[in-house]
């Protein structure tokens, strides 16, 4: 059973977008690596910039410093 863990930094993706993708993700898995559709599992989470850093710098800290 593929269990795909997608995460994405806000700005989140809409509602569509992200069903889509796990369409497309579902899809690439079934079609190339014959995988059942039925047993694939993809879950997105959406990441705060706070939750991120770059040489110990948030992203929030970064975009505030207009970098």
């Amino acid at each position: 059973m593929p269990l795909v863990n997608i995460k994405l930094a806000k700005p989140a993706l809409s509602k569509e977008q992200k069903a889509e993708l796990m369409a497309d993700i579902t899809r690439l898995l079934s079609d190339k690596y014959n995988k059942n559709k039925e047993r694939i599992v993809v879950v997105i989470e959406d990441i705060e910039d706070y939750d991120i850093a770059f040489g110990g710098k948030s992203v929030e800290a970064i975009k505030a410093e207009g970098k």
